[in-house]
């Protein structure tokens, strides 16, 4: 083979490889994603998380008295039953999941509190079947993992977001190790979550960074 004809070789192989490798990077990704907490372990879900922090969570949303929020994912309640007492008896949660286990775990447990302000949602994999136009804040609290395809339930979850909305994700840092929650491999990294909320159409306006385990990031919509 000539000279030239290597280095032209040579050049092809690193123009292939830079474009199939992210490709790879990304079905990897996929790959981790998309599989929801077994039902067999909800009471797992119930243990204490002092590291979640979540009175610190609550008053970073700024959530006013009268808001009509979502909990997206929202397993046993855990966020739910803080988001009812941010908004008060004049504001609505919409408590959302896509299995039925934890629909009916989460219903029973807001019917033995008595909260009147939480409606329990099942919803589906990229619809949470919310009304449109309707929320103040949807909050994501360490599902993003989960999801199989998350910038069709980001563009869904805009749907249902008021103008002025904002969309707050909370998920597991991929860049340090925690002897709980998801392994390693199934963590999406906060870069990823950025380029899926923009290719959803929304821009980050917040990251609060006072959380050990996770990035917690504050989302608006676009303008149209």
């Amino acid at each position: 083979m000539k000279p030239l004809s290597i280095i032209t070789a040579m050049f092809i192989c690193v123009i292939v490889a830079s474009i199939t490798f992210p490709a790879y990077a990304r079905e990897a990704e996929a790959e981790r994603q998309g599989k929801p907490f077994p039902p067999e372990r909800i009471e797992e879900l119930e243990e204490a998380r002092e590291w979640q922090k979540p009175d610190q969570i609550m008053e970073f949303l700024d959530i006013q008295e009268g808001n009509v929020v979502a909990d997206i994912g929202t397993g046993t309640g855990y966020f739910a039953l803080y988001l009812s007492d941010a908004v008060g008896k004049s504001g609505l949660v919409y408590a959302e999941d896509i299995q039925q286990e934890m629909v009916d775990y989460t219903q029973e447990k807001i019917e033995e509190e008595g909260i009147k302000n939480t409606k329990v949602i099942l919803g589906e994999p990229d619809d949470p079947k919310l009304p449109e136009n309707s929320l103040d804040l949807a909050l994501m609290g360490n599902v993003y993992h989960e999801v199989e395809n998350p910038v069709a339930l980001l563009k869904s979850i805009a749907r249902s977001l008021k103008s002025d909305g904002s969309l707050v994700i909370i998920d597991w840092r991929s860049d340090v190790e925690s002897e709980f929650g998801p392994s390693m491999m199934e963590r999406v990294s906060e870069d990823a979550v950025e380029a899926d909320a923009e290719e959803a159409g929304y821009y980050m306006v917040r990251h609060h960074p006072f959380l050990r385990y996770h990035y917690f990031l504050i989302f608006k919509k676009r303008p149209e």
